[in-house]
């Protein structure tokens, strides 16, 4: 019998308890682990504590999923935190972390003309090595075998998956806007590699945007989120200090011949995907540049509109046949993690916790206890990409309001 059977255990049922946002009792724990009661109650208030919180008899976890079995085995055997930073995984994701620092840098230096590749090239490391880590996590390997199975070494070094093959085993068999995104700037990289074309920067900011809301979104999701980047970084690649007049010569050289071969990936790579992914924030975020020049693009003005979308009738969009950049709000209102939400609610309620908020969602029926990926709620929805429920601001004034009745409370807590 291993020494980790009851650790094993234990994991399991925590598991797929965090995953459904299930509460449970200490002596489902016991049942479960065939740990003791005492044993599970020494564990929660001590090497575990971080990980729970407590709502009357009720236990709920937070932050389990982020853990593989091997961390989880860590935890409970007492074996320095310390060693972990300095695991493959651990070096990996602070190496990740680097380079998505280091792509926004290059992108915000105001002496850097270049931007777009730069900040490919340092998104591709970061991705590669975020994929890396989560592989490691998971006990995956991710290097190149030969026909009989043997890893294949380069120049000493094992032959890991690139940055393609790791999206491909990431979503196995499936589409994402988030894998869209990465191949559509994997094949940018390939197209300007060797080519000057700074223009192309206006182009390709809402991708780029994209790539690092995507990359934020998956570390959090897989590590937890004390490994987000700053929150004043992730919205930081803005090219509002542009002029208009700027963006109009820009679009206008962007139809000149000697672009024509980005182009022409570009426009392939966009008639390719779908209209679902081409308006996915997980895309491209925000703003759809639509330039439309006439017949002979070296010959020809370029007229040009700055068009709020929402307030266009159907007869009005159709009337636009110019140069048009779509001010067009995809902003989704399921924008808040239950950790968000419980930090919300203690400004005003400090007794709120995460065992209790998940008890308030069951109660009210906010959200299915299944996962439902078409769901949509005035409070709720699944979100593709995060793989979770995120919440709306109704939510929280929702809450506020029924926290504050004393009979509701009784009811949510009895419930």
């Amino acid at each position: 019998m291993s020494k980790y059977q009851k650790i094993d255990l234990a994991y399991d049922f925590l598991i797929e308890k965090e995953k459904v946002g299930a509460t449970f009792k200490m002596t489902e724990l016991s049942a479960a682990s065939t740990w003791s009661p005492k044993t599970c109650s020494t564990h929660i208030s001590k090497k575990l504590n971080a990980y729970f919180q407590r709502e009357g008899d009720d236990y709920i976890t937070n932050g389990i999923l982020f853990l593989s079995k091997n961390d989880f085995r860590a935890t409970l055997s007492q074996i320095s935190t310390l060693s972990n930073n300095y695991s493959r995984k651990g070096i990996l994701l602070n190496k990740a972390k680097e380079f998505a620092v280091l792509a926004v840098s290059t992108y915000n230096n105001p002496t850097i003309k270049f931007k777009t590749y730069g900040f490919i090239v340092n998104m591709n490391i970061a991705f590669t090595s975020l994929f890396h880590a989560i592989f490691e996590k998971n006990g995956i390997d991710y290097f190149y075998k030969n026909g009989i199975g043997d890893t294949i070494f380069i120049d000493g070094e094992e032959k890991a998956w690139e940055l393609k093959e790791c999206t491909e085993k990431y979503w196995l068999g499936t589409t994402s806007p988030i894998k869209s995104n990465l191949h559509f700037l994997i094949g940018l990289r390939n197209k300007i590699e060797h080519r000057f074309l700074p223009v192309i920067d206006l182009m390709c900011s809402g991708e780029c945007q994209a790539a690092l809301t995507n990359f934020e979104n998956i570390i959090t999701k897989e590590f937890g989120d004390e490994h987000a980047l700053l929150v004043n970084l992730a919205v930081s690649m803005q090219l509002s200090r542009a002029s208009t007049e700027a963006k109009v010569e820009a679009l206008k050289q962007f139809q000149s011949q000697n672009y024509s071969i980005v182009r022409e990936f570009m426009n392939a790579q966009h008639h390719e995907l779908n209209q679902e992914t081409l308006e996915s924030q997980e895309y491209r975020i925000k703003a759809f540049l639509i330039p439309k020049i006439g017949n002979h693009a070296s010959t020809s003005d370029l007229s040009i509109e700055f068009v709020n979308f929402r307030k266009l009738s159907a007869e009005e969009k159709e009337q636009y046949e110019q140069g048009i950049t779509f001010i067009k709000e995809v902003r989704t209102p399921f924008i808040h993690k239950p950790s968000d939400i419980v930090l919300k609610i203690k400004d005003t309620h400090p007794f709120f916790n995460m065992a209790l908020h998940t008890k308030c969602w069951k109660f009210f029926e906010a959200r299915p206890i299944e996962v439902n990926v078409d769901f949509k709620g005035p409070y709720s929805g699944f979100v593709l990409g995060f793989n979770n429920y995120l919440y709306t601001n109704d939510w929280i004034a929702y809450l506020k309001e029924q926290l504050n009745d004393e009979v509701a409370l009784r009811n949510i807590r009895a419930s």
